[in-house]
């Protein structure tokens, strides 16, 4: 059996911190804890993959434990065949490619062949950065599932409203959010940032238009310095990695799963001045040209 490398989503690493514990992997962060991340530090690292988070009686909040009892019923041993890339995804995608990149090769050379990869969610354009940084990896097939290659909207939402992961738990808010240095990575591409009404002359990319729409950090005062300094910030560094992934060549095997049947917001609809990123699932108001088919996150 091929080697598989396991590329995590977004939340899919434990971040620890020597002094404060846990910034994420364990039930207190689901509904308290420390920010995820604040404008002047960075707290924790990664500690290793986030099979389930632990909650009370027994249960468990699933994260990669399903699919490794899968894998491993298929016949994967894990650190044998089976491995993880293990990432802090609060951090740039480009930097997580050149990491990628290294773990393909000592995992191939490991084991005396060419390895799978599999990227989930976010792991999807890791996997693409990493075929930037190295364009002759060892790979015999790459695997994404709900990567989001163009990007996506529901990023844009994440960062406006904020996100709850669990019933009555905490908000990880836009300022935690827009703190994160690859934060905004899985936003829509230069080439994929629609609005609608189109005929506005709004910029995804010109932090003039967060501003004048009021999105994430803005929503509440559009001049302050610091998020204005900030938030041009990541979305330079946005640009440059989809100027980065851009010239990475194509695995020679590539297989993409998505899902389809719910509608998917694809474009930034406007109304009364305002951006209308309502999150996946509380489509019904938003108009039909700013949607499409796919998953309830990624578009098909």
């Amino acid at each position: 059996m091929r080697p598989l490398l396991v590329v995590p989503p977004l939340f899919g690493t434990a971040i620890y911190d020597d002094e404060i514990g846990f910034v994420w992997g364990k039930l207190g962060q689901l509904y308290g804890g420390p920010p995820i991340a604040t404008l002047d530090r960075l707290r924790g690292r990664p500690l290793g993959v986030l099979r389930h988070i632990p909650l009370l009686f027994g249960i468990k909040y699933d994260l990669l434990a399903s699919l490794e009892r899968a894998l491993c019923g298929a016949g994967y041993r894990e650190g044998e065949t089976l491995h993880y890339l293990a990432y802090d995804w609060r951090m740039p995608v480009v930097g997580h490619g050149v990491a990628l990149a290294a773990e393909v090769r000592r995992v191939a050379a490991a084991c005396g062949e060419e390895i799978d990869v599999l990227g989930l969610s976010n792991g999807g354009p890791i996997i693409r950065a990493a075929y930037a940084a190295d364009p002759a990896l060892p790979i015999a097939r790459v695997v994404t599932s709900g990567g989001a290659h163009t990007g996506c909207i529901e990023t844009l939402a994440c960062f406006d409203a904020g996100f709850q992961f669990a019933p009555l738990g905490r908000t990880v808010t836009p300022q935690q959010f827009m703190a994160c240095p690859g934060g905004l990575d899985s936003m829509p591409g230069p080439g994929a940032a629609r609005f609608f009404p189109d005929d506005a002359g709004y910029d995804l990319y010109d932090v003039d238009t967060w501003r004048k729409l009021r999105m994430s950090v803005f929503r509440r005062d559009p001049d302050d310095p610091v998020w204005i300094a900030a938030v041009a910030k990541r979305l330079a560094g946005v640009r440059e990695l989809w100027r980065v992934l851009e010239t990475a060549p194509a695995p020679r095997r590539l297989i993409c799963i998505c899902g389809i049947g719910l509608p998917t917001q694809v474009r930034v609809a406007v109304r009364d001045g305002r951006a209308q990123l309502p999150g996946e699932g509380r489509t019904a108001a938003l108009p039909p040209e700013a949607l499409t088919d796919g998953d309830g996150t990624i578009d098909t």
